[in-house]
């Protein structure tokens, strides 16, 4: 056989085997809404294991699931719900690598957190970033560790309304706005906001900011006035944020994992659980796809993977 005929066999041998591969994806991918169960009925953990379990904070923390890249609510708190459940896990080690998100999604995790923190133990690790949204969320915790480069803090509340009228103007186009209620169009990306809806959406900030302070100094054990000094939207790295009193002590996942044994009272260094990858997971992972999993958190990211943006005329969030 020459070497010309030698290739196109080759070529087709592997072809077909890639041909295999995409088809087999493509039937999972398709029918992968069969294979994910609800998000309530846990199933994260098994009921034989004892030890501490591994909460991971990344990327833009939102409602709903979380993705490859970002934090759902609704993921999260179906662990910590079924942590709470199961006697076996004594603690949980959280992991924040986290710009922060919306309000409502952080506020929930932290509430949940601060449930749990009742009966389990929890300890913080942070990573590159743990700002706002992502260290409300950490102040949950009873003991924080932070690298010396974290960026961390960033305690505050912003508001982003884009306003494109001029350049409306300039190519003589008009909005028609149909509405019922005053205020229904307020932070219209089409007109200038008026000074009432101004001091309206300011005071809303408002609020939000004095809660955001309020359950920080709850969870960090200190009064609003002292996180107050450390809020405004100001941002430490780590060994700054040591001498602010906003994180317990420099280090990472070991330092974090030592710690979190001794508040458990464990034997030795406590056991990490976290859910297992299937055997197809990895072999996903080599093969650089990601749409379809056997393991329940990777079903319910890549239904998620690439999240529908709704832009809204404003935006509001812990960022």
């Amino acid at each position: 056989m020459d070497s010309n005929k030698t290739k196109l066999l080759i070529s087709i041998i592997v072809l077909s085997f890639l041909s295999i591969i995409v088809g087999l994806v493509n039937i999972l991918y398709s029918s992968k809404t069969k294979l994910v169960p609800s998000v309530s009925q846990g199933d994260f953990f098994k009921d034989t294991q004892e030890g501490a379990a591994l909460i991971k904070i990344e990327g833009e923390i939102h409602s709903g699931y979380s993705t490859y890249s970002t934090t759902g609510a609704d993921t999260i708190l179906a662990k910590l719900r079924e942590i709470e459940k199961k006697p076996g896990i004594k603690g949980i080690l959280l992991q924040i690598n986290s710009p922060g998100g919306t309000v409502g999604a952080s506020q929930e995790i932290y509430e949940e957190l601060m449930q749990l923190r009742k009966n389990k133990k929890i300890v913080v690790t942070m990573k590159d970033m743990a700002a706002s949204g992502g260290y409300y969320i950490a102040s949950a915790a009873d003991y924080i560790y932070a690298e010396p480069g974290t960026i961390t803090g960033s305690i505050g509340v912003i508001a982003v309304s884009p306003e494109i009228s001029g350049l409306l103007t300039h190519w003589n186009v008009k909005m028609r706005v149909y509405k019922e209620g005053k205020y229904k169009d307020i932070l219209s990306m089409f007109r200038d906001s008026t000074e009432e809806e101004e001091s309206m959406i300011q005071s809303l900030l408002s609020d939000t900011y004095k809660r955001f302070l309020s359950d920080v100094a709850r969870g960090r054990n200190k009064s609003a006035e002292a996180v107050q000094e450390m809020a405004e939207g100001r941002i430490f790295s780590g060994e700054a944020a040591l001498q602010k009193g906003l994180v317990d002590a420099i280090g990472g996942r070991r330092e974090a994992v030592k710690k979190l044994s001794e508040l458990c009272s464990y034997d030795g260094t406590i056991p990490i659980l976290e859910e297992e990858e299937s055997p197809f997971d990895k072999f996903l992972d080599i093969i650089g796809s990601s749409n379809v999993s056997f393991s329940k958190e990777k079903i319910l990211k890549s239904m998620y993977k690439s999240p529908v943006l709704v832009i809204f005329p404003y935006s509001i969030g812990l960022q």
